[in-house]
């Protein structure tokens, strides 16, 4: 048997660490046997990728341990009626073409993966990618999913990539080798959901890397000789990741209770090896694995026992402190001086509570207060000198000009500030803890040793006048305002009960119980559904509102996360909503979610042992999204050939910048294929461009150029003709129409010029203005992409008095972290073929 790895790096579109990446996975996998192939930038491209697949599936053997790894960006195209396809982005993907998609779709790596599940059945495949692209406020994140590629000269569809899918078909790419519910020979470790985002960032050591791999690689080094499971192993992954971002959540499909690189099953984890350091003094090697947290309680057994009730302990011994691979502890042995074996065996007893790091001023007369204060709760910890450096996800205390204190997070300010009195210390310490409540339960996952059995299908949406439109699970942007009505649906399509409950964590970090009619969660048996947001008096899908706390600031939108737990047996959930619980010394009964759950609302450590044969199974299903504390903006009405606007969360929680000079926006070419819609005659191009100027003061331009007598597959003499020369800031709006000219008619700036006067235009633009100096981010992008549609309609309406029906061409708004699509764009509107450039000038 031999050990073989292909490690593919395409470092495209923005990434800076997937280099990075694969030197970790090699470094992981060397010191484990492993034969590994690398293939980065520039030879990672489709051909390259294809070939050394099939060539690694040729060469292996029955019984080798073949691993697949890939960190780049991740794609997705959504058809109209739902469905997608998803793929990889090599490093050509920019040449691709109607005739040649160079991505790599889903369906040939389901090909590739069967044919190498053919040659052996011990594969491990990893992806370091996304394929929905989620903005970040923090400007060290990228996202590692496409988010489009500003500067192509082509731009893939749904339809187009999948007719480049059926000639492979038709050419002889076997897709009838695919299983139809993932490959069973196969261990997958994907960074996050299909509608999740993964990030790379600078990890703790200084060093650009996918957050994944960061993770992946330290605990493949760390647990190096132990034998554990894959959903063991990742359920670590994932707290470490989500130590740096809480909405991204590793997951492990497939064969998950193998042993790493293995075939076989392994046991569950639930002891660990000790090795002596002193008296008084051991390591529990393996700690992270565990989740071990400082303050844990562990049994120290000999190498014979099965559990910690397995004949008397030999000491008890309490974690103090985290190391890299361990946990060191301080040891109290029954006997005294006796010599601990080197088989025995750490088996942990009770659990602390997850402790949230809080930094706090550094001179601030209350600091030493607000220390003692979080000291003494076990769900605070102050947080370590270097946070700054590590990436690590934390809350601070703040000190305004009057030396007030306010909580900030990652978001900004929580609220407005308080004196620094007792009370106001006290109120701050308050918000804290309802925070570490709050991170906590975000946190909560499944247990990989005994997961949920029965299938669960969560849908969610938002409802209007009684009709639902569904949402990704997470991603969204939704708006605090009165209309603004969602629903949660949860359906079992198991054969046994389950119990279902919703918490809500809120903007404000309150958690509430949304089913608090059925605390126990609300029974469904095998078909049945449950809806939050259905009005039983009226028989209908009214939805419920959503609104924005009272006395939370309001300069940013924030994530809001509602948990769907799944349970096979009833589960009393209602003590999380208890606000200001504290622990009376009693040990909680129940499940060990039970547990879990109430050491979240307390604080308190909680038991741990052996699980009873009848103990209760659960599954937790998260939906994030994010909530605006603004009406959304103004929607447009024109419509056009070509839409290539970004989605609306990505416009208004991109992080904002500017051109590095002036910008020059020019129309190379413009051909009338068929000129069906405007008959043979004289037409009119008409631009308009919007861009958020300097200072925030929104500037447009506009432009009217006339054509006569144009016919069938004329070539409109442009000459690149100027539609823009200026600054660019935060993002780029062009949108272009095509019309009958009539006599007389006035050029579109001089219509826009009158127009300005309008009230409603006039608004739209000085309310930006006025924002610009003094708002949040929110609200100014909210009100930037307002102005926009505004113009936009205003423009429209304006061609359409003077001119009568008009085509709407093509319509973009290439944003700042795209460089404003700086480069060469081809289009091709139905009839038409259409060329812009974007160029940097000085």
């Amino acid at each position: 048997m031999t050990r073989k790895a292909l490690l593919i790096g395409a470092q495209t579109h923005g990434l800076a660490g997937v280099l990075n990446d694969v030197d970790a996975m090699e470094q992981a996998l060397t010191p484990r046997g492993f034969d590994v192939q690398r293939l980065v930038t520039p030879y990672a491209t489709r051909a390259g990728i294809r070939d050394a697949y099939e060539k690694l599936t040729a060469d292996a053997g029955t019984d080798d341990a073949v691993v697949v790894y890939y960190s780049g960006h991740g794609g997705r195209l959504r058809s109209p009626d739902g469905r997608d396809l998803q793929f990889i982005v090599p490093d050509d993907y920019a040449d691709s073409d109607e005739d040649d998609f160079r991505g790599i779709t889903d369906v040939e790596l389901s090909v590739l993966l069967a044919g190498l599940t053919d040659r052996t059945h011990n594969v491990t495949v990893i992806f370091d990618c996304c394929h929905a692209a989620h903005m970040s406020r923090q400007p060290e994140r990228r996202v590692k999913a496409l988010l489009r590629d500003a500067r192509a000269r082509w731009r893939p569809t749904y339809e187009s990539v999948e007719r480049q899918v059926q000639r492979l078909v038709a050419e002889g790419l076997p897709i009838d080798r695919r299983p139809l519910i993932g490959n069973p020979h196969a261990v997958r470790v994907v960074a996050c959901s299909p509608s999740g985002s993964s990030w790379e960032s600078v990890n703790r050591d200084g060093v650009e890397m996918g957050l994944l791999t960061d993770a992946l690689s330290r605990a493949l080094r760390e647990t190096d000789g132990l034998r554990i499971s894959w959903a063991a192993l990742v359920d670590a992954v994932r707290r470490e990741v989500q130590t740096f971002v809480a909405a991204q959540r590793p997951e492990v499909e497939g064969p998950s209770g193998r042993q790493l690189f293995e075939t076989t099953e392994a046991d569950a984890l639930d002891a660990l090896p000790v090795a002596v350091d002193g008296p008084d003094r051991i390591r529990l090697l393996g700690a992270p694995l565990l989740g071990v947290r400082t303050g844990d309680e562990f049994a120290i057994m000999r190498g014979d026992a099965t559990s910690s009730q397995d004949g008397p302990a030999m000491g008890t011994a309490v974690v103090t402190h985290l190391l890299p691979a361990a946990a060191a502890a301080r040891l109290r042995l029954t006997a005294p001086g006796q010599a601990v074996p080197s088989d025995a065996r750490a088996y942990r007893i009770s659990a602390a509570p997850p402790a949230l790091a809080v930094r706090l001023p550094s001179d601030h007369p209350v600091t030493a207060e607000l220390a003692e204060s979080i000291v003494l709760h076990p769900m605070l910890r102050l947080a370590a000198q270097d946070v700054e450096t590590s990436g690590e996800v934390t809350v601070e205390v703040t000190v305004d000009e009057q030396g007030r204190l306010a909580v900030r997070d990652e978001a900004g300010p929580l609220h407005l500030p308080y004196r620094p009195s007792p009370a106001g210390v006290g109120a701050v310490v308050a918000n804290l803890r309802r925070i570490a409540q709050a991170t906590a339960l975000r946190r909560l996952s499944g247990d990989p040793s005994r997961p949920l059995r029965q299938s669960v299908r969560t849908e969610w949406g938002r409802v209007r006048d009684g009709r639902e439109t569904p949402l990704a699970p997470s991603g969204e942007l939704l708006f605090a305002q009165a209309d603004e009505r969602i629903f949660f649906r949860v359906t079992n399509e198991g054969d046994l009960d389950v119990f279902v409950s919703l918490v809500d964590i809120g903007v404000s970090y309150r958690i509430a119980l949304l089913t608090h009619s059925d605390p126990s969660g609300v029974r469904l048996e095998p078909g049945a559904s449950y809806t939050y947001g259905w009005n039983e008096d009226r028989n209908e899908l009214t939805g419920v509102a959503v609104s924005w706390p009272d006395g939370i600031d309001m300069s940013a939108t924030r994530p809001e996360t509602v948990l769907v737990l799944v349970s096979d047996g009833p589960v009393d959930v209602s003590s999380l909503q208890r606000p200001g619980v504290r622990g009376d010394g009693r040990r909680a009964t129940g499940s060990g979610l039970t547990h879990l759950l109430a050491q979240i609302a307390t604080g308190a450590t909680r038991e741990v042992g052996p699980e009873p044969a009848g103990q209760v199974r659960y599954a937790v299903q998260p939906i994030d999204f994010m909530l605006s504390p603004t009406p959304p903006p103004t929607a447009e009405r024109a419509v056009f050939l070509v839409d290539e606007r970004p989605a609306q969360p990505i416009r208004l929680l991109s992080p904002r910048g500017t051109a590095p000079g002036k910008l020059a926006v020019r129309i190379a070419e413009l051909v009338v294929h068929r000129n069906r819609a405007l008959g043979s005659a004289d037409i009119r191009v008409d631009a308009v461009v919007l861009t958020g100027g300097s200072g925030g003061q929104p500037i447009y331009r506009a432009e009217t150029m006339r054509f006569s007598n144009v016919r069938d597959g004329d070539r409109l003499p442009l000459d690149d003709v100027l539609i823009y020369h200026g600054p660019a800031e935060d993002f780029l709006d062009i949108a272009v129409w095509v019309s009958r000219d009539t006599t007389g008619s006035l050029a579109l700036s001089a219509l826009l010029e009158k127009k300005l006067t309008d009230p409603v235009v006039h608004g739209a633009v000085a309310e930006v203005a006025g924002l610009a100096m003094t708002a949040p981010h929110a609200a100014v992008a909210v009100a930037l992409m307002g102005a926009g549609a505004v113009l936009v309609n205003t423009a429209y309406e304006l061609l359409t008095g003077v001119v009568g029906q008009s085509v709407g061409l093509y319509r973009t708004s290439l944003l700042a972290q795209e460089q404003f699509g700086i480069g060469r764009h081809v289009r091709h509107p139905q009839d038409f073929s259409f060329t812009f450039c974007v160029d940097e000038v000085a």
